[in-house]
């Protein structure tokens, strides 16, 4: 029995991980296409819900996966809570640090297979998202649209957006040897060409009393996958992109550390799964009777809040560069093995 206990606890785990993510990314997808209609073109219908459904589904994947993975381990203790199963496994001699390295293969395995999958499938979605709509499609509802801004040697250029390659709301503040700004030049939109960017429909004014010279060319190395980079959100970004965009100085509209912090939390990703598997294992037997599975599995739930608002305001300290991005990553990760093992630790001395 001993053997096949591993192979029978992953697969209970890895059926209610289906089952918990396929019903967690289709109620969230749902609320978010309806919340975001009036994103859609005109017009768009059924279908066009439907379609930016499917071109979510990857970010809303990406945002529940972890918390998804502590409900799954929730669900599979209380499934042998309720047929008495529980009882067999104790009764076999299986600590629970022996449980927790039972289901350990399964848990690591899928988070390593999600965050290949999440690297690999979400910038493809958010570019086909920014195509569709735009910019404005890959913002979350409770922030405000991002500005964009880019350092061209003197040139100081703010872009608002961009859909299919073209930019809108471009101005471009023009600096002398000393840094002071001597023009500001607003344009409607611009247009990718060979070298730079076609403007189209210029104006400029001046401070340095020269006369008024509207460019309608701007050069400048940046294309449109350069800039469709700084767009996006970095948690949408593969980490290859990530990690190059840390290293870039002058543009953007975040500090180089947001990059690093979600690059460390995409390769991070197993390491939290592991840590919620050896937090909610022992928390499912803290009480060690069927009557009292559902306060350990509410017990279970109440932690996971804890650690995505503890991991959510460390992130956000760390992403505007007042707070060191590993240890935003790491500390969470840290808080969830530590709790876990004590009370690992105190339910094998009760035993």
């Amino acid at each position: 029995m001993t053997s096949r206990l591993p192979r029978y606890l992953s697969v209970l785990f890895l059926q209610r991980l289906f089952i918990t993510i396929f019903g967690m990314v289709t109620l969230l997808g749902v609320l978010d296409a309806l919340g975001n209609a009036d994103r859609l073109p005109d017009g768009a219908g059924f279908i066009g819900q439907m379609k930016y459904m499917g071109l979510r589904i990857p970010i809303l994947f990406d945002r529940t996966f972890v918390f998804a993975i502590l409900l799954a381990v929730l669900l599979t203790y209380a499934s042998l809570y309720r047929r008495n199963e529980l009882v067999i496994i104790s009764a076999s001699g299986l600590s629970v640090f022996g449980q927790i390295r039972a289901l350990a293969p399964a848990v690591v395995a899928v988070s390593i297979v999600s965050a290949i999958l999440i690297d690999q499938v979400n910038p493809i979605a958010n570019k086909a998202l920014e195509n569709w709509l735009g910019t404005s499609a890959l913002v979350e509802n409770t922030q405000a649209p991002e500005r964009m801004w880019l350092s061209d040697g003197r040139l100081l250029v703010e872009v608002v957006g961009m859909q299919n390659e073209r930019l809108s709301g471009i101005t471009i503040f023009e600096r002398d040897a000393d840094g002071a700004v001597v023009a500001v030049t607003t344009a409607e939109t611009a247009i990718p060409v060979a070298g730079g960017w076609q403007i189209e429909g210029a104006e400029q004014q001046r401070f340095d009393g020269q006369a008024g010279d509207v460019k309608t060319f701007w050069p400048s190395p940046q294309t449109p996958d350069s800039l469709r980079l700084l767009l996006t959100e970095p948690r949408d970004l593969a980490i290859a992109d990530l990690l190059a965009l840390n290293r870039m100085r002058g543009s953007g509209s975040r500090p180089a550390s947001a990059y690093l912090l979600w690059a460390l939390h995409r390769i991070s990703l197993p390491l939290a799964a592991l840590g919620f598997l050896i937090l909610a294992v022992p928390i499912m037997q803290l009480y060690g009777r069927r009557d009292s599975s559902d306060m350990a599995l509410a017990g279970g739930v109440a932690a996971g809040f804890i650690f995505m608002v503890t991991d959510g305001v460390l992130k956000t300290l760390a992403e505007s560069g007042g707070f060191s991005a590993i240890l935003a990553v790491g500390l969470p990760i840290l808080g969830l093995v530590m709790a876990g093992l004590w009370l690992a630790l105190g339910r094998e001395v009760q035993r």
